[in-house]
């Protein structure tokens, strides 16, 4: 059961298969680590996606226990009158008790549009290596972003962690609450608002500090 995440309410389940997809093995660089604090381990990696090369940060806490997992397909909104860089926001869910993996690329949203879909492999190739490099909980997964296909990026050509939960569908205009979720995520305030998930992911509180962190280096646009 997949719910399409409202900073409001639960709006859709969806009834899915998690079954393993034909595609090809992506390749993945050794990944550096950038920072390492507040119990969250930072770091960078590359892999080929199937349009080239891409880099992605990750984020994952600082523990032996298993974790709540989220891949994300871009690093940061560019807004009309603004941008928003999205690592805080991921390092925060980090801190929260969330192991993720943001591809780097900058979702165009100043004039609101599909354009900025990233095909879906490409976040089935960062939610893999973040499968296989960090102790997931296959009953906490979830993805965010806009995305060309409904898939499940966290099952691969031969195993299949689990189904992703959670759609975070900021940066679509083709999925409901998807403008309104864009909007909120200029601010910390509304990024804030983002951080709630329900109980079943058993995350800690993020406090706004977090999501105002000035420390990190800023995300890197590939797309």
């Amino acid at each position: 059961m997949r719910c399409l995440f409202s900073p409001f309410v639960v709006i859709a389940l969806v009834s899915v298969s998690c079954v393993a997809q034909s595609v090809p093995t992506c390749k993945a660089g050794a990944a550096s680590t950038i920072d390492d604090r507040d119990g969250v381990t930072a770091r960078v990696v590359s892999f080929q996606g199937s349009s080239g090369k891409l880099t992605a940060h990750v984020f994952v806490p600082d523990t032996a226990e298993p974790v709540a997992g989220i891949a994300f397909s871009h690093s940061s909104i560019q807004y009309a009158d603004s941008l928003t860089d999205l690592l805080p926001f991921a390092r925060a869910m980090a801190r929260a008790g969330a192991a993720s993996i943001m591809i780097d690329g900058t979702i165009d949203w100043r004039t609101p549009n599909d354009d900025s879909k990233r095909p879906w492999q490409e976040v089935r190739c960062a939610a893999q290596w973040l499968t296989a490099n960090a102790n997931l909980d296959g009953q906490r997964l979830a993805f965010g972003g806009p995305i060309t296909e409904n898939q499940e990026p966290f099952c691969g050509p031969e195993t299949c962690l689990g189904q992703a939960w959670f759609y975070f569908n900021f940066g679509s205009t083709t999925v409901q609450h998807g403008i309104s979720i864009t909007e909120l995520m200029k601010t910390p305030q509304g990024l804030l608002r983002l951080t709630e998930l329900p109980g079943g992911f058993h995350l800690k509180p993020v406090k706004l500090e977090w999501l105002m962190d000035d420390e990190l280096p800023t995300s890197v646009a590939r797309r």
